[in-house]
């Protein structure tokens, strides 16, 4: 299963620079081994849009 979930764009920065490597969440889904967790990067000034990466 592949879940999307939204990511703040200065936190979404660290991870695709490598200098954050992981990202901490509850687990408020049904999650499985095996599924594919995706970040969008939304930033929350532009309205529910996503940024584009």
């Amino acid at each position: 299963m592949r879940i999307e979930k939204k990511c703040w764009p200065e936190f979404f920065q660290k991870l695709a620079d490598g200098t954050k490597t992981y990202e901490l969440r509850l687990a408020d889904w049904e999650c499985n081994p095996g599924d594919t967790l995706v970040l969008r990067e939304w930033d929350p000034k532009q309205g529910n849009t996503p940024a584009g990466r």
